[in-house]
């Protein structure tokens, strides 16, 4: 266990976690709802094409944004307590507690995050 957390800690870290899965999943449920009602959707002149290829093209983004978060928060949930959690996956680093509870998913500390380590050149 990481010396900056506690038992408390991890223990809101699951339970944050979890409820944010939760949320996720109620999110895409949503979203899916959403393009399914739209695609089916008759459009009646050039703007309803428009609007309706521009709403599904932002409830495709947010349900992209929205299953990444989700795999990220499942991942985590099982390393979350156990050796190597709470290190930054760059540098190694101890991962500060504050952003740990306010970020739990998060694999990268404050510097690294903030340097753009381990994004794409």
């Amino acid at each position: 266990m990481p010396t900056n957390l506690s038992t408390d800690d991890l223990r809101h870290i699951a339970a944050r976690l979890t409820a944010e899965a939760d949320a996720l999943r109620v999110e895409l449920s949503a979203a899916e709802s959403q393009m399914t009602a739209l695609s089916a959707d008759c459009d009646l002149d050039a703007g309803d094409a428009s609007a309706k290829t521009a709403a599904l093209d932002r409830l495709r983004r947010d349900t992209e944004r929205a299953r990444t978060l989700l795999d990220q928060v499942v991942a985590t949930l099982p390393r979350v307590g156990a050796p190597g959690f709470g290190r930054c996956a760059f540098c190694g680093d101890v991962i500060g507690r504050d952003r740990l509870l306010a970020v739990p998913h998060t694999e990268l500390c404050i510097v690294c995050a903030r340097a753009g380590a381990g994004t794409p050149a």
